[in-house]
């Protein structure tokens, strides 16, 4: 179990490192802004829509 959760937790932090150039335009935006909507944070984060997945699974971004 200890494996599985180091392995999980690994794979989030390398997708935090690969995508901290969007992450940290979406933090910057609203203090420039004062506000950000989803069509401003897909734009800023170049994300070109969200989509469904289905009941119970959210929403997937897409580019």
């Amino acid at each position: 179990m200890r494996r599985i959760v180091d392995e999980c937790c690994e794979e989030a932090r390398r997708r935090l490192r690969e995508q901290r150039d969007r992450l940290d335009a979406l933090a910057q935006s609203p203090l420039e802004n004062e506000t950000l909507d989803g069509a401003d944070a897909c734009r800023t984060a170049d994300i070109t829509r969200l989509t469904e997945d289905g009941p119970g699974q959210g929403t997937r971004a897409t580019r």
